[in-house]
C-alpha cells in the first residue's frame, strides 16, 4: 500500500515527537535504575560484609575452643587416658562441633567421639599434613568424611607435649548438613528471596555451604546461580571470610532484586503509547488542511506525465504554493522540450554512429553516421546490420547479440563488416546497458570506423621496417618541426645514439641556417602545395660539418586535407657527384630498393592504369615494368581475377585504405598475396591514384601448415616421455600436455588443457606451488620437489618450470612444466641416510641420527604442547670392565647392554649411542611426569641383572639423568646439557641411581 504525503508527514511528526519523549523517558528511567540498582548494591554489600565478619568470628570463637582443648591434652600427654577421657567429654566440643578425634603424627585416630569401631587413617588429609608439618591451626576444604561420607569442613590444631614439640592433631568437624555455625546460615533467607553461600578461595572454588544441599562439596561455577531457579542477572555481593580463606556470598534472585524497576518500565511503555496515538490524530488532521493545495497540483502533474502532448490546465495565477509549483513546472517542461530537440540535432550531427537497441536486439534509434558506416538505408535500420554478416553465421550472431543486449554488462569489441558494395569496413563497437530499477531495457553505443586507422598502422610498420633497413637517411617531423622518427643511418650519421630520445630535438638541431631559410621559404611551401619537394640541401653530421644530400620532403596529410607531418628522405651525394649525376644516383637508388623488394609495388592512376611498376613484375609475370606502363589493372589481370578486385578497387578510390587477400595464378605457380591499395589525394583532396603493395604470404601460408604439421610431429614425442610435459599460459590455463600427464590425473586431454592450475589441482595442492608459478611467470626457472608421504604409500616428483618469453623477449607469455618421478631416488637417499644414521656396534641410531631425531621430537612437542623426557645413561664401571675382559668382551657387553635397552621400553621410543659406553633415550608423548620416572626405574632394575658373555658373569649397573621437555624457547642443547649433568649427579649419588631435573618450563604437571 502506497502511503500519501500527508500520511507520511504525520507519521514523521508523530515519530519525532516520540521518539523525543521516548528518549527522555528512557534517559530518566536508565538514571532511576542505575541509581536504584547501586543503592541496592550498597546496602546488600553492607549486609554481605557484616554476615562475613560474624562468621568469621564464630569460626574464631571454635578455633578457640578447640585450642584450649589441644593445650589441656598437651599438658597430661596423648598418652593419658584420663586427659583423653576429659577430651571427650568437653562439652564446649560436643556443643560447637558435630565429632571430634585425635589423631597421632602418623595419622592414627586414637579417640574419637562419636566412638568409631575401625578408625580410619587422616594421614593423607592435607589439614592434617598443614597442621603437623607447620604447627598452626588449620581449616579444611570441604570434603567427605572417611567414617560416614558426610560433607564437612574439619578444623585442627596442634598438641603440644609437655616439651614443646607437636606430639598428634586434634581435629573437629563441622557436618555441613547438621544445624551448626555453618548449616544454620545456609537456613536464613534475606528478603523474600535472597541466600548465603560459601565458596572456597582460589583457582578451583568449591561450595563450602549452599541452600541446596546437593550443590556442597560441588565446583562453585554455576552453583551460585542455580538454586531456586537463578540467573545470570541474579544481584551478588562477596566478602572473604579470612579465617578460613573463604568467600561468601548473598544473593538475590533478579526477578525479585528488579521488580520495582519492571513495573515502572511498563508504566512508562503505557503512557509513550496513549500519548503516541493523541500526537498522532492531531497531526494527521494538521496535515491534511495544510497539504490540500499540493494534492491539486500532483494531480495536474500526474495527467501531464501521462501524456506529455495533452493540454493540461494549471494555474500558473495563483498566489500561493500552487501557483509557485505551477509556474516551475510550467517552465521545466518547456526546458526539456528544448534539451530534447537539441539532443536529436547532436546526435544526428555526431561523426561517430550511435544506436539505441532493446533486449531483443532491435535498433530503435540510429544516427546517419551509423547507417553510412554500415552502409545502409533509414527503412534497414532495425537489423540491416545482420545483413552484412555472413549467411551461415547469420543466426548465430543474431543469439549471441541477444544475448548481450540482455545483461547488465558493458561491451567493448572490434568487428569486421562485408558491405553490401563489397567493400570490408572494421567498426570499434561500444555499448552499455540501459537500466531501469535494476532491470535491463536495452543497450545504447556507438559504432566507429576504424578501417583506415587499422591499415594505416599496418602500412606504418611495413614502411618503418623498411626504412630501419635502408642506408638512407629518413627523418619525420611534425607540423611545427619538431622529430618524430629518425631512422638508424641518419642517427649514426649525425651522431645520435640508436636508443637516445628526440622529442625535444627538431630540424634547426641537425641543418646549419642557410638550410632552415631554404626550408622556410621553398621547401616546406612546395612540399605543402604539391605534397613532395625533391632537391638539393646541407645537413648537417655528427661533428656540425655540412656535407650535401640529396633531399626529399614528403607533406603526409589526414583524411580532412590538413598536413599532419613531413617526411624527409635524404642521401649523401658529397662523393664529387654533379648535381645532375646525383639526382639519377637517387633514383636509380629508389628503383633499386622498389624492385629488390619481395612485393609487386605499384602506382594506378585515376582510371586503373599502370604509371608505375617494380621490377617484381617481371620477376613473377616475365612482363618487362616498361611494357606496364599505361596499360590498365583490368588488361593485364584478365576479366576473372578482375571481378575479385574491382570492389577493392573501386572503395580504394571512395578515398578508403583497403587490405584484402587473394589467390594469384602467375607462371611460376599459385601464390597467395596480401594487397594494400592506398589512395592519393592532390592538394583538393580528390584520390587522383593508387598505390598498390602485393605481398606475397604464400610461405606465410605454407608456414602455418608446417608449423601445424611441427606440433603433431611434437605432441608424439612428448607422448612418448616417461615424464610429464604441460605448457601453461599466464593466465595458469593448460595449453598442451602429453600422455604421461593425462595418465597420472586420470584425465583426457579435453578434461585438462583450457582449466586453470588451480582447478586441476584443487586448492591445497594449488597453494603449495604457486609461488614457484609466479616465479616462472617472472622469468625464473624453477626447480623443486614434492612429497606425498601416506601410511602404506610414498611418492616424491621432481618439477622444473621453465619461462617462455614473447617473441619479443620482452614478455613471459607460459611456463613449461617438466614433471619427473624420482621416488626410487628418494628412497634410496632415504636408505643411504638411515645407514648413516646407525651404529654398526650395537645396531642403535649413533650421534648424528640422535641429533635430528631430537631437534623433531622438540619440534612436535613444542608445536602440540606435549610432554616429552631425554634419558642420558651410561655403564657404571665400564672402563674398568674393558681394562679387565678386553675390548671384545667390552664390545659384547655393550651390544647385550642396547640389548636390554631395547627390550625395556616402548618400541616407538628412540634409543642412540653416543659413543664408548654413553647411551640416549628419547621419550615422547607422556602422560605426565612420573610416566618418565617409572621409565627411567625400569631401566635401573632391567640393568641390574648379570650378564652373561663368553661364560663369564659380568655384573654391572646403570646411572641415568633424566630432563624433560613441553614446548618453550629452550633448544636441543640445553636439554641435552641439563640431562648430563642429572647423570653426573647421579655418579656422585653412588651410581646405580636415576637424577631428575627440576621442572623449569612452563605448562608441566
Amino acid at each position: 500500500m502506497r502511503l500519501k504525503l500527508r500520511t507520511k508527514t504525520a507519521l514523521l511528526i508523530t515519530s519525532l515527537v516520540l521518539a523525543l519523549v521516548g528518549a527522555t523517558g528512557w534517559w530518566q528511567y536508565r538514571n532511576l535504575s542505575s541509581e536504584y540498582v547501586n543503592l541496592m548494591r550498597e546496602q546488600q554489600q553492607a549486609l554481605t560484609e557484616s554476615a562475613a565478619a560474624d562468621l568469621d568470628y564464630k569460626l574464631g570463637v571454635h578455633l578457640a575452643a578447640l585450642a584450649r582443648a589441644a593445650r589441656d591434652l598437651g599438658v597430661h600427654g596423648l598418652a593419658d587416658p584420663a586427659a583423653q577421657q576429659r577430651f571427650l567429654a568437653d562439652q564446649d566440643l560436643h556443643s560447637m562441633f558435630d565429632n571430634a578425634a585425635l589423631a597421632t603424627l602418623d595419622g592414627a585416630i586414637i579417640a574419637s567421639g562419636p566412638s568409631s569401631a575401625r578408625p580410619p587413617n587422616v594421614a593423607d588429609r592435607d589439614y592434617f599434613r598443614r597442621v603437623r608439618d607447620l604447627g598452626q591451626p588449620a581449616i579444611s576444604a570441604p570434603l567427605l568424611t572417611k567414617g560416614g561420607q558426610q560433607p564437612a569442613v574439619v578444623m585442627a590444631v596442634p598438641v603440644k607435649g609437655p616439651d614443646g614439640r607437636i606430639a598428634g592433631v586434634l581435629g573437629a568437624a563441622l557436618n555441613l548438613q547438621r544445624a551448626n555455625v555453618l548449616g544454620d546460615l545456609s537456613r536464613i533467607t534475606v528478603g523474600e528471596g535472597g541466600y548465603y553461600v560459601i565458596v572456597t578461595r582460589g583457582p578451583s572454588p568449591q561450595v563450602v555451604m549452599h541452600p541446596d544441599a546437593n550443590l556442597l562439596l560441588k565446583p562453585a561455577g554455576a552453583a551460585t546461580v542455580a538454586f531456586a531457579g537463578g540467573t545470570e542477572n541474579d544481584l551478588a555481593t562477596r566478602a572473604a571470610v579470612r579465617s578460613a580463606d573463604w568467600e561468601l556470598r548473598l544473593i538475590v534472585p533478579a526477578r525479585i532484586a528488579y521488580a520495582p524497576l519492571e513495573q515502572a518500565r511498563r508504566n512508562l511503555l503505557l503512557q509513550l503509547l496513549w500519548l503516541g496515538l493523541g500526537c498522532a490524530l492531531m497531526v494527521w488532521m494538521g496535515t491534511t488542511w495544510v497539504m490540500r493545495p499540493l494534492e491539486a497540483l500532483s494531480n495536474a502533474i500526474r495527467t501531464l506525465r501521462l501524456s506529455p502532448e495533452s493540454p493540461v490546465k494549471l494555474d500558473v495565477v495563483a498566489n500561493d504554493e500552487r501557483g509557485d509549483l505551477a509556474r516551475e513546472f510550467d517552465a521545466l517542461m518547456g526546458d526539456l522540450r528544448e534539451q530534447r530537440l537539441e539532443m536529436a540535432a547532436v546526435t544526428d550531427a555526431s561523426p561517430v554512429g550511435l544506436f539505441r537497441c532493446g533486449t531483443d536486439g532491435r535498433m530503435t534509434y540510429v544516427n546517419d553516421e551509423y547507417l553510412a558506416i554500415h552502409g545502409l538505408a533509414r527503412e534497414d535500420a532495425q537489423e540491416g546490420w545482420l545483413m552484412l554478416v555472413r549467411e551461415e553465421i547469420r543466426e548465430t550472431v543474431r543469439q549471441e547479440w541477444i544475448r548481450i543486449v540482455s545483461a547488465a554488462t558493458p561491451l567493448a569489441a572490434t568487428r569486421r563488416l562485408h558491405r553490401r558494395d563489397g567493400t570490408q569496413v572494421l567498426v570499434a563497437l561500444r555499448s552499455r546497458p540501459v537500466l531501469a530499477e535494476g532491470r535491463v531495457i536495452g543497450h545504447v553505443g556507438t559504432v566507429t570506423d576504424i578501417t583506415e586507422r587499422t591499415q594505416a598502422d599496418r602500412a606504418l610498420r611495413t614502411l618503418t621496417a623498411i626504412f630501419d633497413m635502408t642506408t638512407d637517411y629518413i627523418v619525420q617531423l611534425d607540423a611545427a618541426g619538431r622529430l618524430i622518427y629518425m631512422n638508424p643511418a641518419a642517427r649514426r650519421r649525425t651522431g645520435l645514439a640508436l636508443d637516445a630520445p628526440i622529442e625535444q630535438l627538431s630540424a634547426a638541431d641537425f641543418n646549419p641556417p642557410e638550410t632552415m631559410e631554404r626550408f622556410r621559404s621553398e621547401i616546406v611551401p612546395t612540399a605543402v602545395s604539391t605534397g613532395v619537394w625533391v632537391g638539393e640541401s646541407v645537413v648537417w653530421d655528427a661533428e656540425r660539418r655540412g656535407f650535401p644530400v640529396s633531399h626529399m620532403v614528403i607533406a603526409h596529410r589526414d583524411k580532412h586535407g590538413k598536413v599532419e607531418y613531413f617526411s624527409g628522405l635524404m642521401r649523401d651525394i658529397s662523393a664529387a657527384k654533379t648535381a645532375e649525376r646525383a639526382l639519377r644516383e637517387s633514383e636509380h637508388r629508389l628503383r633499386m630498393v622498389t624492385d629488390h623488394l619481395p612485393a609487386l609495388i605499384s602506382y594506378l592512376d585515376r582510371d586503373l592504369r599502370f604509371g608505375f611498376a617494380n621490377k617484381a613484375y617481371q620477376d613473377w609475370f616475365g612482363v618487362h615494368p616498361e611494357q606496364l606502363l599505361g596499360q590498365s589493372l583490368r588488361e593485364f589481370y584478365g576479366d576473372e581475377a578482375w571481378a575479385q578486385m574491382e570492389p577493392h578497387m573501386r572503395a580504394a578510390l571512395a578515398g578508403r585504405q583497403v587490405t584484402y587477400e587473394r589467390r594469384l595464378a602467375t607462371p611460376g605457380g599459385r601464390r597467395d598475396i596480401q594487397a594494400t591499395l592506398v589512395p592519393e589525394r592532390n592538394e583538393r583532396g580528390e584520390v587522383v591514384g593508387l598505390y598498390t603493395l602485393d605481398s606475397d604470404i604464400t610461405a606465410h601460408h605454407e608456414a602455418e601448415k608446417a608449423l601445424q604439421e611441427s606440433e603433431a610431429r611434437l605432441r608424439t614425442v612428448a607422448d612418448a616421455l616417461p615424464m610429464r610435459v604441460a605448457y601453461i599460459d599466464a593466465q595458469e590455463r593448460y595449453r598442451f600436455n602429453n600422455l604421461a600427464y593425462e595418465r597420472g590425473f586420470g584425465l583426457s586431454r579435453d578434461q585438462i588443457q583450457g582449466h586453470t592450475v588451480r582447478e586441476l589441482l584443487g586448492e591445497p595442492a594449488y597453494q603449495t606451488v604457486q609461488p614457484h608459478i609466479r616465479a616462472a611467470l617472472a622469468g625464473e626457472t624453477v626447480t623443486f620437489q614434492s612429497e606425498n608421504a601416506k601410511s602404506d604409500s610414498y611418492y616424491c616428483y621432481e618439477a622444473q618450470y621453465i619461462p617462455q618469453p614473447a617473441v619479443n623477449d620482452e614478455t613471459i607469455v607460459g611456463f613449461h612444466a617438466v614433471i619427473t618421478d624420482i621416488t626410487r631416488q628418494k628412497l634410496e637417499e632415504k636408505r643411504l641416510v638411515n645407514l648413516a644414521q646407525i651404529d654398526p656396534l650395537t645396531g642403535l641410531i649413533n650421534r648424528a641420527g640422535f641429533e635430528a631425531r631430537l631437534a623433531e621430537a622438540m619440534e612436535r612437542a613444542r608445536a602440540a604442547g606435549a610432554l616429552m623426557a631425554l634419558m642420558y645413561l651410561d655403564i657404571d664401571g665400564f672402563k674398568k670392565i674393558n681394562d679387565q675382559f678386553g675390548h671384545q668382551t667390552g664390545d659384547e657387553l655393550l651390544r647385550g647392554f642396547a640389548v636390554r635397552l631395547s627390550q625395556a621400553l616402548r618400541s616407538g621410543d628412540v634409543r642412540t649411542r653416543l659413543g664408548g659406553d654413553e647411551f640416549t633415550v628419547i621419550v615422547e608423548g607422556l602422560p605426565h611426569v612420573d610416566a618418565g620416572v617409572s621409565a627411567a626405574a625400569k631401566l635401573i632394575k632391567a640393568m641390574q641383572v648379570p650378564f652373561v658373555i663368553e661364560e663369564r658373569t659380568i655384573i654391572v649397573s646403570t646411572s641415568i639423568g633424566l630432563a624433560f621437555y613441553q614446548g618453550g624457547s629452550a633448544t636441543a642443547g640445553a636439554l641435552v646439557k641439563q640431562a648430563d649433568e642429572m647423570l653426573y649427579q647421579a655418579k656422585g649419588a653412588g651410581r646405580n641411581n636415576f637424577q631428575v631435573a627440576p621442572l623449569s618450563v612452563p605448562g608441566l604437571p
